[in-house]
């Protein structure tokens, strides 16, 4: 499966996150005999309530029916802690069309060892973390959305903790639960699910635990309306 980005061919395969930001015009294709689905991640209800929303056809067919392993954006960009002089500008979305598991994967899996290691590389006992992020600013990935992904081993619990703003989850591999104010909900391999503003919330991991997550939170911080607060801190 092939996103087409303003021309640029750019190889979707599981795991990895791809970005389309606005002002991009964009189409898809996929090449086998198999359907594939994604996530789709928007900002479409802020857009909306702001009235800034509008859509746009391009032509009727994607553009570029090609199907190069890597795109031109990542032959440019996606190199670790390496940017072009050709690109010294700052950009309002990242440049990097797409964010491959295999680096995600091993991220994750490096801030585990080094926590085994006695390094506190972890974001919480067991649970690692990384935060999708736009190469130019060092910030998130495009103005309105944030994106991560979180790891957590066989058997722990994340602190229980309230955040201003919701945020939509899928289970990428594991088992595990989802505890919302007083209510557990069981989670498997595909699962979606969405945490509300300000509910009361904490993952429990049954096997090893991966999970991908997005939100407005960019929005929410840059109005001076986030909080954060685990349950029994000090206020």
């Amino acid at each position: 499966m092939w996103t087409v980005v303003n021309g640029d061919p750019v190889a979707m395969r599981r795991g990895d996150f791809l970005l389309t930001p606005g002002w991009n015009f964009h189409g898809h294709h996929n090449d086998t005999d198999r359907p594939m689905a994604w996530i789709d991640g928007l900002d479409i209800p802020f857009a909306h309530g702001i009235d800034t929303g509008f859509f746009e056809y391009g032509t009727e067919r994607v553009t570029d029916e090609a199907t190069p392993p890597i795109s031109r954006a990542e032959r440019l960009w996606a190199h670790p802690g390496l940017r072009p002089l050709s690109g010294l500008q700052d950009l309002t979305s990242s440049p990097i069309a797409a964010y491959r598991w295999e680096y995600t994967d091993r991220a994750l899996t490096e801030q585990l060892a080094l926590e085994d290691e006695g390094y506190p590389a972890t974001v919480g006992q067991g649970h690692a973390a990384i935060r999708y992020t736009n190469p130019t600013t060092g910030g998130d990935v495009m103005p309105t959305l944030r994106a991560e992904f979180h790891r957590l081993r066989a058997g722990v619990a994340t602190p229980t903790q309230h955040d201003v703003g919701s945020s939509v989850w899928q289970v990428f591999e594991g088992r595990g639960s989802i505890v919302l104010g007083d209510q557990a909900h069981q989670l498997t391999k595909g699962d979606l699910f969405v945490v509300p503003s300000w509910v009361p919330w904490s993952l429990q991991a049954e096997t090893a635990f991966d999970l991908f997550q997005f939100s407005d939170a960019p929005i929410i911080e840059r109005l001076h309306l986030g909080r954060t607060y685990l349950t029994g801190e000090t206020r």
